[in-house]
C-alpha cells in the first residue's frame, strides 16, 4: 500500500508542475534536497541561455569524422534540441572531419556533488545521444556518463533499447583506466519516448535511475573533483559502429535539466 501511495503522489505532484522541488526518485525524502535555480534550466526561451551554456564543447571538436557545430543546437517550445546532419562540413579543421556534423552543449561552470536529472529523447540515429560529465587535465580525467545512447541502429537491434550508464576514470601516465558500467535494457526503443535520467552523485557513491528506478550504482574512488554538465551527439565508428546509408542523423531532446544540492 505505501509503494501504492508513493506512485500516486509522484504522478500528482509531477502533472501539477511541482517536479523541480525535489528529484524525482526521492519524493520519499523532499525536504533533504535544495534545488537550484542557478544552474537548473527549464528551456522556456527561444535560445540558449549562454550565461549557464556553451553551445558547443569548448575543448573538443567532436569525435570524427562528425564534427560538433554551433548551428546544430537550438532551443524552441520548451525543448533545446541537439541536432546532427549526413552533411559535409564547409572548411573542416581537419579531413579527419567529414560526411556528417553533430552537436554539444557545455556547462559554463564545473558543478559538484549533487543529484542530476534531465527528461529527454534519444535521436532516431546511430550518432549517439549524451548526457555526462567530465573534468580532464594533462594528468587525468574524471567522467561520469549519465547515459549514452544508440537511438537506432539498423543491424542490431538492441542497441535501441540499451541504455549505458558508465563511469571511467583515467590517469594518462599511468595508463590507468578504472571503469564501472551498466548497459540497462528499457524495454522500450528509446528513439520513440521521453525517459527521465537521474543521477546521485555524492562523496560515498554515484547511483544511476531511469524513469524513477534505480539501475546502477558504484561506490566512489575517484570521482571528487568539480566537472561540467555535457549533452553531445557522436559518432562512435569503434563501438556501435558508423550510421547506415539511410541514416541521416535526427534530433536530441532535452526538456530540462534540474541540479539538487543535499540541504
Amino acid at each position: 500500500m505505501k509503494l501504492n501511495l508513493l506512485a500516486l503522489a509522484t504522478i500528482a505532484l509531477l502533472a501539477i508542475g511541482c517536479s523541480e522541488s525535489y528529484p524525482q526518485p526521492t519524493i520519499d525524502n523532499p525536504e533533504g534536497w535544495q534545488y537550484s535555480q542557478k544552474y537548473s534550466d527549464e528551456f522556456d526561451g527561444t535560445e540558449l541561455d549562454t550565461t549557464k551554456w556553451h553551445p558547443n564543447n569548448p575543448n573538443w571538436l567532436g569525435r570524427e569524422p562528425a564534427l560538433f557545430l554551433p548551428k546544430n543546437v537550438r532551443v524552441e517550445n520548451g525543448i533545446m534540441i541537439l541536432s546532427s546532419h549526413r552533411e559535409e562540413p564547409t572548411n573542416p579543421p581537419t579531413e579527419k572531419y567529414h560526411t556528417y556534423t553533430s552537436s554539444a552543449v557545455q556547462s559554463v561552470d564545473t558543478l559538484h556533488y549533487g543529484f542530476y536529472e534531465i527528461r529527454a529523447k534519444a535521436q532516431n540515429s546511430a550518432i549517439s545521444s549524451a548526457f555526462w560529465l567530465y573534468v580532464n587535465d594533462s594528468l587525468r580525467q574524471e567522467e561520469i556518463d549519465i547515459f549514452e545512447i544508440c537511438g537506432r541502429h539498423d543491424t542490431d537491434k538492441a542497441y535501441e533499447d540499451t541504455y549505458f550508464a558508465t563511469a571511467h576514470y583515467l590517469e594518462f601516465k599511468k595508463e590507468i583506466h578504472n571503469k564501472s558500467s551498466m548497459p540497462y535494457r528499457a524495454g522500450f526503443r528509446l528513439a520513440d519516448e521521453f525517459l527521465v535520467a537521474g543521477l546521485d552523485w555524492n562523496e560515498d557513491e554515484i547511483i544511476w535511475y531511469f524513469n524513477g528506478k534505480e539501475i546502477h550504482r558504484t561506490e566512489n574512488v575517484h570521482w571528487d573533483d568539480p566537472e561540467t554538465v555535457n549533452f553531445d551527439c557522436e559518432t562512435f565508428p569503434t563501438w556501435w559502429g558508423m550510421p547506415s546509408d539511410t541514416d541521416n542523423g535526427g534530433e536530441y531532446q532535452v526538456e530540462y535539466f534540474r541540479y539538487w544540492t543535499k540541504k
